[in-house]
């Protein structure tokens, strides 16, 4: 069985015995759609998650998000798995399911691609290495403006390269552009407008989430990709958007009860 859940930003514990909805048993995957904060520091934290994960029954697979820490990813190996390439961060237990790839999953076709651009950024990406580091630091905590701080809380390699959106659109040419899923952590333009629009308020004032690199390429594929469903996270909510996009938080589904909801058909 597949199970899917939204954003954990490293608080694994609806992955708990007590709080796990799901008897979930070895064979079973989890697919987390991005910001799972893993990967963020090595301190004891980290060497306690991974332990946890190992004594997990079934496999964690993530896409990545935002909140990640790159630098510490780079440093897992890209391996074929299941058809495409990903990184083994527990042997066999937690793996990264790498941008623009084509997975097969019992049985079913997956495109997976990872990442999104932070929104909660209102204080200034700071450099440490910028004089005035300081000085904008204490210019955002006197605003309470949110900041990110670059390769210490934020990430440049959060938005794909001209490669990895490439190789993406590659291997779905090598399958037609017919999947069955798509695992991302942001969505396109215009269901993200959607989302804006219901959920936000719709307009440019006080929007949270805006078009950018990856949105609009996500926009570009979707165009022509035949699939059954889409999920992703990042916008902290628990929704089905329409009738072939899915939003998931704290939320656990299994897969099985999105099978043969608009089946290969073009979204349009």
């Amino acid at each position: 069985m597949i199970y899917i859940t939204g954003d954990t930003h490293a608080n694994f514990r609806r992955f708990s015995r007590k709080q796990m909805p799901y008897h979930l048993e070895e064979g079973d995957y989890m697919i987390v759609c991005g910001d799972f904060g893993l990967l963020w520091a090595k301190d004891r934290t980290f060497q306690y998650n991974l332990k946890f994960f190992e004594q997990r029954t079934y496999t964690t697979l993530w896409v990545s998000g935002n909140h990640e820490n790159y630098d510490m990813i780079k440093e897992y190996p890209k391996e074929l798995w299941h058809g495409g390439m990903a990184r083994h961060i527990v042997r066999d237990k937690v793996i990264l399911l790498e941008r623009g790839q084509v997975f097969e999953i019992e049985g079913k076709r997956f495109f997976t691609f990872g990442g999104a651009a932070s929104h909660d950024i209102q204080g200034g990406i700071l450099d440490l290495d910028d004089p005035e580091f300081m000085v904008k630091r204490q210019r955002a905590n006197r605003s309470y403006l949110p900041y990110r701080v670059k390769n210490i809380s934020w990430w440049e390699a959060e938005l794909p390269t001209e490669e990895e959106m490439k190789e993406g659109k590659e291997n779905l040419e090598k399958v037609d552009y017919k999947v069955d899923y798509v695992i991302t952590h942001c969505v396109s333009n215009r269901i993200q407008d959607k989302i804006e629009e219901r959920y936000y308020g719709g307009g440019t004032y006080g929007r949270s989430y805006f078009p950018d690199i990856l949105t609009g390429y996500l926009e570009e594929i979707e165009g022509k990709l035949q699939y059954q469903h889409w999920f992703c996270g990042h916008y902290h909510m628990n929704e089905e958007i329409d009738m072939k996009h899915t939003v998931l938080y704290e939320k656990i589904i299994p897969l099985n009860q999105y099978e043969m909801k608009g089946m290969f058909q073009k979204q349009e």
